[in-house]
């Protein structure tokens, strides 16, 4: 099922009201709907608009700390080898892995599902052998030093994406965008004016709830927030770019034209990874 995300529910939304603005009969209108729909859209404002700086907030922070811990998978793949070949490739699989589940999940919610490879990663640096002095030994302190950054990273967005709008934070503005509607169609004259204003500020409307919804499904313009910064990492240690196809066929991901050949999950999210190869011709 395709995601609806804010732009697409606009036009539906211009569409429906336009069809129901000119089908739907003229009511009587009183000054009391006046004074409903001025205060229920200086409440609807105020609400929206926090609502909306929060989210926004939200999302632009979530969006910094993924990108600084896609670069820091990269440096810590670099400083690999001064460790040996053994542990290069072994740490190669485990960012795979990592990133895999990553991609199966939402962003930040997949903290607890690919935690297990970050820790591997310790578990491997114990077992290999360190050549005393030498580079290894100069290397050690900042490649821990990125592993901790990485799990303070993981941390933060894991906690930032938790922090979404309740299910009476949602019925408050739905509500009070539905007594906005009823209004405006109540109070909506035959005349060509009233009926485009109508029409337009429904629509708007519509579209201020779906943007709240993109903002907190990290879903804004229909995209994943930062699809490609992790799929570079992929090519980076030399494998192929991975997709889901849950997230394929909703649409909110998608697969670049430069891109021959990618690696496609077909299970879902939490499910054991079950993976082909596909040419994209």
């Amino acid at each position: 099922m395709k995601y609806v995300h804010a732009v697409y529910g606009g036009f539906f939304s211009f569409i429906a009201f336009s069809l129901i603005a000119a089908l739907a009969p003229f009511a009587y209108s009183s000054g009391a709907f006046e004074v409903i729909l001025t205060a229920s859209t200086f409440l609807f404002a105020i609400l929206a608009g926090f609502y909306l700086s929060r989210l926004n907030s939200r999302y632009d922070n979530t969006r910094e700390i993924v990108a600084e811990e896609d670069a820091l998978w990269l440096s810590l793949y670099r400083a690999s080898i001064f460790f040996g070949n053994r542990f290069r490739n072994t740490l190669r699989e485990l960012i795979d892995k990592y990133y895999i589940i990553a991609y199966d999940h939402d962003v930040g919610n997949y903290y607890k599902h690919n935690a297990k490879y970050h820790n591997q990663i310790y578990d491997e640096l114990n077992k290999t052998k360190m050549p005393k002095g030498g580079k290894a030994s100069l290397a050690m302190p900042y490649f821990l030093e990125i592993l901790s950054n990485i799990e303070t990273s993981r941390n933060k967005s894991s906690v930032i994406a938790a922090e979404r709008l309740s299910k009476g934070q949602w019925a408050s503005i739905v509500l009070l965008g539905s007594v906005i509607l009823f209004s405006l169609f109540l109070l909506r004259t035959p005349d060509f004016y009233s009926q485009t204003a109508t029409v337009l500020l429904s629509t708007t409307l519509i579209l201020v709830l779906l943007i709240l919804r993109d903002l907190q499904n990290y879903r804004l313009g229909g995209s994943a927030l930062l699809d490609e910064s992790g799929e570079e990492v992929f090519e980076y240690i030399g494998k192929l770019k991975y997709y889901n196809k849950k997230w394929l066929d909703e649409g909110t991901v998608k697969i670049q034209k430069n891109v021959k050949k990618y690696r496609l999950g077909l299970h879902k999210p939490g499910e054991k990874p079950n993976i082909k190869i596909v040419n994209n011709d």
